[in-house]
């Protein structure tokens, strides 16, 4: 097979005047494509937040039931942190600099436990390239407990999976700290990332990272508080499966809902049409106007604006959603948007889909 590329124009000028419509946003805001104040004060609240709440864990000057609760604050902030500025450190578009912007990510993934450096170099140069196609976007690889693709081999227990998917989906963020990070650390061929070599310091960074983590997130814990390691191990646990479920229902369906495609590459490589285009089929926005979804999610509820202008911050995506959405409208393309109510309700119907056995395998 050729290698796979994207028609020109197929898009009738959508991208063009998108581009101008956002480039003369800029020019009459005024405004940066870096990230604003408003992402500092964020920056602010969720750091005020995991140093709060794991001060209050460690000192447990309040009863000792709110150990839980308090857990379960330092986890979801831990993630909002990483959503809003870790995400966009990765693409570099917090600050000018690619010295603090690398710095600034790892310093918000670290909560999270995971590896800054491997997930960016997963979502920017995997996910980012071509999104929702199989072989070439890391996010959508075959697993053997969901089928997230109508391109992938159908099995028998994916029937259940729409029953089943919300108990894997509390172990995702666990997951991605044991298993998922050493995968991607050793493995030299991940989708389309070929001869993947690490230097030597990154393999010391990420020992030192995970040993970190687990002596803040256990260790310390465990030694400072007046209750069995085995309750402090279980709080930890329902803590990861807390954060993983809103990391999924925020997220899992701005890709994999029955409203996105998952385009089928043809023998010459052609995904049969243009860049913009495939980032708009592939994607699904929930809200992107909300001014409360925008600052929790840090604009990846406007999904098309970010695969669309990836070297913009976050601080720019409700207005950049609104050109979207207006553009998409005037010239008769196809444009994806839901309520989060609505995207949660589109991935559990994708689900079912996928989890149906293809008619081709059924006349086997």
């Amino acid at each position: 097979m050729n290698a796979i590329r994207f028609e020109h124009e197929a898009d009738n000028g959508f991208y063009p005047l998108v581009k101008r419509r956002v480039g003369e946003y800029f020019r009459r805001t005024g405004k940066s494509r870096l990230a604003d104040r408003s992402v500092l004060l964020k920056a602010v609240l969720f750091a005020g937040l995991i140093a709060g709440s794991y001060g209050l864990i460690l000192a447990h000057p309040l009863p000792l039931w709110t150990l839980l609760p308090l857990a379960f604050v330092f986890g979801i902030a831990s993630l909002l942190l990483a959503i809003n500025i870790g995400h966009d450190a990765a693409h570099r578009v917090l600050v000018r600099s690619r010295f603090w912007n690398d710095v600034a990510q790892a310093v918000s993934f670290a909560p999270l436990g995971v590896s800054a450096y491997l997930w960016q170099m997963r979502h920017v140069k995997s996910h980012h390239i071509f999104p929702n196609v199989n072989g070439c976007d890391i996010d959508i690889d075959e697993n053997p407990f969901l089928r997230l693709s109508p391109n992938q081999p159908w099995r028998r227990h994916f029937r259940l999976q729409a029953l089943y998917a919300p108990l894997a989906y509390l172990g995702v963020a666990l997951h991605t700290v044991l298993w998922q990070d050493f995968v991607y650390l050793f493995k030299r061929r991940l989708a389309n990332l070929t001869d993947i070599t690490h230097r030597p310091h990154r393999y010391a960074a990420f020992a030192l990272g995970k040993a970190a983590y687990f002596g803040v997130v256990l260790a310390l814990p465990i030694a400072a508080l007046p209750l069995p390691w085995w309750q402090v191990l279980a709080g930890y646990l329902a803590m990861q499966g807390v954060a993983s479920l809103v990391f999924v229902f925020l997220l899992v369906g701005t890709h994999f809902s029955d409203a996105t495609e998952f385009p089928v590459v043809a023998a010459d490589g052609s995904v049969g049409h243009s860049w913009a285009t495939h980032n708009l089929v592939t994607a699904c926005d929930w809200a992107p106007h909300s001014r409360l979804g925008h600052f929790l999610v840090g604009g990846v509820n406007a999904h098309a604006s970010h695969h669309l202008f990836p070297h913009v911050s976050h601080a720019h995506y409700r207005a950049i959603a609104r050109i979207i959405e207006d553009t998409a409208a005037e010239m008769g393309v196809r444009y994806n948007r839901l309520s989060l109510v609505g995207i949660v309700r589109s991935h559990f119907r994708f689900l079912r889909a996928m989890g149906r056995r293809p008619v081709a395998a059924a006349q086997q």
